[in-house]
């Protein structure tokens, strides 16, 4: 899933800055990046290994206040998508999608 967002943003004109297959490994990869090269918008699903989504996002909220959050996510159900709202996810693709889907929400954005 991570290659094939990666690819569908690189293919559509838009600058990857970082991928991560966990939420650990997007906080340090986000800690890299020089205040220049930091994300406008922040992809991840609800459900990853070593700290899923939730806790993820309250993180990037303090190392990237101005990000936009996507969250993209299997499980929509009401309770998730609640906990997503209140952890100020600004977008909500429920798995499996489109791409398109993707593109314009990202596009919501710009």
């Amino acid at each position: 899933m991570v290659n094939m967002l990666s690819m569908l943003m690189r293919e559509a004109g838009h600058e990857v800055v970082g991928t991560a297959l966990n939420g650990e490994l997007a906080i340090e990869s986000i800690k890299s990046l020089s205040a220049s090269a930091l994300p406008d918008i922040i992809t991840l699903d609800f459900h990853m290994p070593k700290m899923d989504g939730m806790r993820t996002i309250k993180h990037m909220r303090v190392l990237v206040p101005g990000a936009k959050v996507i969250l993209i996510s299997s499980d929509s159900t009401l309770p998730v998508v609640m906990r997503a709202k209140n952890a100020g996810v600004d977008a909500f693709i429920v798995k499996p999608f489109e791409p398109q889907t993707v593109l314009s929400t990202i596009a919501r954005f710009e």
